[in-house]
C-alpha cells in the first residue's frame, strides 16, 4: 500500500527552540544552511511536499498529513497554518527531556574523565583532573550538528573558553565535558519508537562528519564492521536508550550516535529524540 504524501517542516534548528522556549526565528544564515540540508535530506519520499514557515501555504497542502524534523510547537503552528493533519507527537517538555544531553547521564560507561556538570565549580574539578588527550570538548545541553560546542587545550589561556563556560551554565541546563578523542569511525543507528510502546530498529550505518562534527553523509554499514565486542556494547546501549526516551514518555522517531577511538569504542554519544540526516538511509527497507 502506497503511503499518503505528507507535508514537512524541516525544522532544523529544532533544539535552539527546545534550549529557547517561545516565539523565535532563525537568522538569514542559518536559515541559508538549513535550505542546503534540506536539498541533500532522504526523508521526503516522492509525492511529499516541503512547507517553508516563512513563505504563504500553498492551498493544494490542505488536508495533507504532516511531519516535522521535530514536532516542536512552532513546527506544529506551522503545519497548522498550512492546513496540514497534525501528527501525534509528544509535548513539548517530553521533546525537551528527551533531547536534552543529560538524557544518559550515568546510564552508560562515560569517555574517562567526562562529567555533566552543572556548577563553574564542578567544571574546574573536572578539568583539573586532566584530560587523556590533553583538550577538553564542551557540549550544551542541546547542542547539534556541529553548534553549541567548544574545545578547549588544558594550559591554553583563553578567554573566549571562558565566557562561553560561563553562558552555558547561566542558562541552568549544566554542561556535558568531556576529553576530546580523534575518532576512526563515526557510526548511528535509528529506530522508532510507537505510543504503545511499539519498537522497530534500522540497520547499523556509517556517518561521515566535518572537523566539528557536522554532518556531511551517511551509507549502510557493511557486514563485520563492529566487532564483537562492539556489538555487545552496543546492544546494551540500545536498551539503555529505549529505556530512558520511555522515562520521560517519547515516542517517534529517534537517532544513536556511536564511535571509535584509539582508547576503545563509544556505543552512544548523542541521542537525538527526533529525525535525523542519516533517519531513512537506516530504516530503509525496515
Amino acid at each position: 500500500m502506497t503511503a499518503e504524501p505528507r507535508l514537512w517542516v524541516l525544522n532544523f534548528d529544532a533544539e535552539d527552540e527546545l534550549a529557547h522556549p517561545g516565539a523565535m526565528t532563525p537568522s538569514a544564515g542559518l536559515r541559508a544552511r538549513f535550505e542546503a540540508l534540506a536539498r541533500r535530506t532522504t526523508l521526503l519520499r516522492p509525492g511529499d511536499a516541503r512547507l517553508d514557515e516563512f513563505a504563504p501555504p500553498d492551498p493544494a497542502w490542505r488536508g495533507m498529513p504532516g511531519a516535522a524534523w521535530c514536532p516542536t510547537p512552532r513546527a506544529l503552528r506551522a503545519l497548522a497554518r498550512a492546513g496540514a493533519r497534525l501528527p501525534d507527537a509528544p509535548s513539548a517538555e517530553v521533546l525537551r527531556a528527551a533531547n536534552h544531553r543529560r538524557l544518559m547521564d550515568g546510564r552508560l560507561e562515560a569517555l574517562p574523565g567526562a562529567r555533566y556538570v552543572h556548577t563553574r565549580r564542578e567544571y574546574e574539578e573536572t578539568v583539573a583532573r586532566g584530560s587523556v588527550t590533553g583538550s577538553w570538548l564542551l557540549k550544551r545541553a542541546y547542542s547539534y550538528n556541529g553548534r553549541g560546542r567548544c574545545r578547549w587545550r588544558v594550559g591554553a589561556d583563553d578567554p573566549h573558553v571562558a565566557r562561553w563556560v560561563d553562558a552555558a551554565l547561566a542558562t541552568g541546563e549544566g554542561l556535558q565535558v568531556e576529553p576530546e578523542v580523534p575518532r576512526s569511525l563515526d557510526l548511528g543507528l535509528h529506530g522508532e519508537l510507537g505510543r504503545d510502546a511499539g519498537l522497530r530498529w534500522g540497520a547499523l550505518t556509517v556517518q561521515r562528519g566535518d572537523a566539528f562534527g557536522a554532518w556531511e553523509a551517511t551509507e549502510t554499514a557493511p557486514p563485520g564492521t563492529l566487532t564483537e565486542a562492539e556489538s555487545r556494547e552496543m546492544e546494551v546501549a540500545r536498551r539503555a536508550v529505549v529505556t530512558a526516551l520511555r522515562s520521560v514518555g517519547y515516542f517517534g522517531p529517534f537517532g544513536i550516535d556511536a564511535y571509535r577511538w584509539a582508547g576503545g569504542f563509544v556505543p552512544c554519544c548523542d541521542v537525538n529524540a527526533r529525525y535525523t540526516m542519516g533517519w531513512a538511509v537506516g530504516m530503509s527497507g525496515r
